[in-house]
């Protein structure tokens, strides 16, 4: 049971987390809170290194708890490749914002918006794709 923890996740706790990464940047770009964007980045750090106490995942798991939603498994390592890219992406749009280009973190922002957009409502996980086109060639020439 624990190895299926350490190598699967949830796809409905992944959904729904992305929908509130839709709303946090959502809100920090439209009242230009750079700071509330940081914390998102920790957020993708937290889930992207395998840890289980992510805010944003953990609230997404109390309201699937609370909804009586069965968990589906999927394979874990895209998904937090997704959230160390998604990491690097909500970090430079926070570099922008701090910086004054807040048209170029607008429109970066927009893109992050997209792509959890996706993942949320089509299940279409970009990071994912990405990882099987780099990673998985990677990993098969070093076995």
């Amino acid at each position: 049971m624990e190895q299926t923890k350490k190598y699967y996740t949830d796809e409905n706790t992944v959904r729904l987390t992305a929908f509130f990464v839709i709303v946090v940047v959502s809100v920090s770009l439209f009242f230009d809170l750079p700071y509330l964007l940081l914390l998102l980045v920790f957020d993708f750090i937290i889930r992207a290194s395998g840890l289980l106490f992510s805010p944003l995942a953990l609230f997404s798991k109390s309201i699937l708890k609370i909804s009586g939603l069965k968990p589906k498994p999927i394979f874990a390592a895209p998904k937090r490749f997704a959230a160390t890219l998604g990491s690097i992406f909500t970090l430079t749009i926070v570099v922008l914002m701090l910086t004054g280009f807040y048209n170029v973190a607008l429109g970066f922002g927009l893109i992050l918006i997209l792509l959890a957009a996706l993942e949320s409502f089509f299940k279409i996980c970009v990071g994912c794709y990405i990882f099987q086109v780099i990673v998985v060639p990677i990993q098969n020439k070093l076995k």
